[in-house]
């Protein structure tokens, strides 16, 4: 695993050593009068820092016991969650935004981490309203209405 960590920050590093060279090539400018290269060889210096002491952590580190990493998980949240995802972007146009994200959010709120259902329809509830709010009436984008189009008509 030690090795793997090494080779891993190398490879960071020389990307960021890549990004740093390549905001040297599109010119810096100055913090006050920056260029286009400014924050890109800013950014490429953070990550060769930060792959730096990654490499450094690697040898310093206590070594940890192998685990089994999968070992124990629950697969078949993860599992559940996938599958609601793709329902909902399946059925997002055909029931609408407030319907298929009030459905989405009922079945994380009690499929996945079991809430009572007062709480779950609640939250759901809660949480389609300040969408809405913010989203559709403030900053004004349109969700397909789907189901609800004799509503909001």
């Amino acid at each position: 695993m030690r090795k793997t960590d090494r080779i891993q920050s190398l490879i960071w590093g020389l990307f960021g050593l890549y990004i740093a060279f390549e905001g040297v090539q599109l010119k810096l400018g100055t913090p006050r009068a920056p260029k286009p290269g400014f924050l890109i060889f800013w950014m490429g210096i953070i990550i060769m820092i930060l792959s730096a002491a990654f490499f450094l952590q690697s040898f310093s580190a206590v070594q940890e016991e192998k685990k089994i990493r999968w070992k124990g998980r629950q697969w078949s949240k993860g599992i559940k969650l996938m599958l609601a995802l793709f329902l909902y972007a399946a059925v997002f146009h055909w029931l609408g935004f407030i319907l298929s994200t009030f459905f989405l959010l009922l079945f994380l709120f009690k499929g996945l981490e079991p809430q009572r259902w007062g709480i779950a329809l609640l939250l759901s509830a809660v949480t389609i309203i300040i969408c809405y709010l913010v989203f559709s009436v403030f900053l004004e984008l349109q969700f397909p209405p789907g189901l609800l189009r004799p509503i909001f008509a």
